[in-house]
């Protein structure tokens, strides 16, 4: 386990496990995330808390297969997903450290291609915590010698009940199948910000800027870089997950040329794709800002 503090905020990761934050607590609004709790880690079935990376793709991959410049690819599905895959092979693998100060760490996974995924990268994760709350930078570097797909993101579950409101100003959103995959690349004007107050959806957006849950006694702003131009919203009885990534769900499965529309990149080799996530943490205790 390793920590890193701010003024009232500390956080706890835990490289092995995913590269995953497992805690992140406020001195007087107490756990932020999803504490994680779980002693073992399976990689399969990951714990539903603390925040974990996407890389080099998220959500669904149908099939668990796809095509890039006119070559057929599969990869490993996940066993309890009827043959997709999902969320990448980055979150079930081993980190390690590479950078660690008081209030800083880099975590840092280099991943050779294996059945999992075709292409050899190196991912960071730096993590950043001040007085006011925690900054992600995120890069993902093609290691392999042709092109890559490349998507990044980030996957927080943040503590919340139905009764917590939260808003989005994203300004398009996807219409979704049954397993909560656009049905098209061309996204629908979206133009209500509420975030839904029920359980076990999920909802992808693009065009947002800022992400807002307000929670008892604290704000939670996220907001993020133009490379992160998407949004996943899941939420359950007990957490609400604000996901930006840098392209649409299940951007695998349209044909090549509406990739790029939908914030696919392909990375040429030695090339890299990166931003910064930002999480505020405002606390409205007795109405005043702390």
């Amino acid at each position: 386990m390793v920590e890193i503090a701010s003024g009232p905020l500390l956080a706890r990761f835990a490289p092995g496990w995913g590269g995953r934050l497992t805690h992140l607590v406020h001195a007087e609004l107490g756990d932020i995330l999803v504490p994680t709790h779980e002693t073992e880690f399976d990689p399969w079935t990951w714990p539903k808390a603390g925040a974990y990376p996407l890389f080099p793709y998220h959500n669904r991959v149908a099939g668990a297969a796809f095509s890039h410049l006119g070559r057929d690819y599969t990869v490993v599905p996940h066993p309890a997903l009827a043959g997709d895959a999902m969320h990448g092979p980055a979150h079930r693998r081993g980190w390690r450290i590479e950078e660690q100060a008081s209030d800083r760490v880099t975590l840092r996974l280099d991943y050779r291609t294996d059945d999992e995924w075709p292409f050899s990268f190196t991912a960071w994760q730096t993590f950043t915590l001040d007085d006011q709350g925690l900054s992600i930078k995120l890069k993902l570097l093609n290691r392999a010698d042709h092109p890559a797909p490349a998507v990044i993101g980030w996957h927080p579950y943040i503590q919340a009940s139905l009764d917590n409101k939260a808003y989005t100003d994203a300004t398009a959103a996807y219409v979704l199948d049954r397993l909560n995959m656009p049905i098209s690349s061309v996204p629908v004007h979206h133009d209500y910000a509420t975030i839904p107050a029920s359980s076990g959806y999920t909802l992808h957006f693009c065009n947002w800027k800022r992400a807002e849950l307000l929670r008892d006694e604290a704000k939670l702003v996220i907001s993020a870089d133009p490379i992160f131009g998407h949004i996943a919203v899941h939420r359950t009885e007990r957490y609400l997950c604000l996901e930006p990534v840098s392209a649409a769900a299940g951007v695998l499965r349209l044909p090549e040329s509406e990739r790029q529309a939908s914030g696919f990149a392909v990375l040429g080799q030695g090339e890299h794709l990166s931003g910064r996530i930002r999480m505020s943490i405002t606390s409205i205790k007795h109405g005043e800002p702390s």
